[in-house]
């Protein structure tokens, strides 16, 4: 599916409408010579929800990034990788409209840069990094 002017704008209102910029948190615990040591990691993901299965295959199709997933007659779409929340911040910047979604889209993009900074080093570019 051909990712046109009218299928960005329509992505872009659908997550404005259904999108959820939050973090996931989670924890490792792994033993050692010296003992138990635990590991907490929060990371940013991004969730698109939806009872329409189609909506989001369609949205997945176009992004080329994310997994469905099912909970009940809800289904969701999550992006949690590295590479996508990055992909995915770069092709929403400047593109929201509304105030609240804008203003959560800039503290999410916030941590999905320090979470790049953090193992790509601060100040280097990815070099395999693809705008949309």
């Amino acid at each position: 599916m051909e990712q046109s002017e009218f299928n960005r704008g329509w992505i872009v209102g659908f997550i404005e409408s259904e999108g959820v910029f939050t973090t996931n948190t989670t924890e490792i615990k792994r033993i050692t010579k010296i003992g138990a040591k635990e590991y907490r990691y929060i990371n940013p993901a991004f969730y698109l929800v939806s009872r329409d299965l189609s909506a989001l295959e369609t949205v997945k199709s176009l992004l080329k990034m994310g997994k469905i997933n099912r909970h009940g007659e809800i289904f969701h779409l999550d992006i949690r990788r590295k590479s996508e929340t990055i992909r995915l911040a770069a092709f929403l910047k400047d593109k929201l409209k509304s105030d609240l979604k804008r203003r959560e889209f800039e503290l999410w993009t916030g941590r999905v840069m320090e979470w790049k900074s953090r193992a790509w080093g601060h100040g280097k570019e990815h070099t395999s990094e693809r705008g949309l």
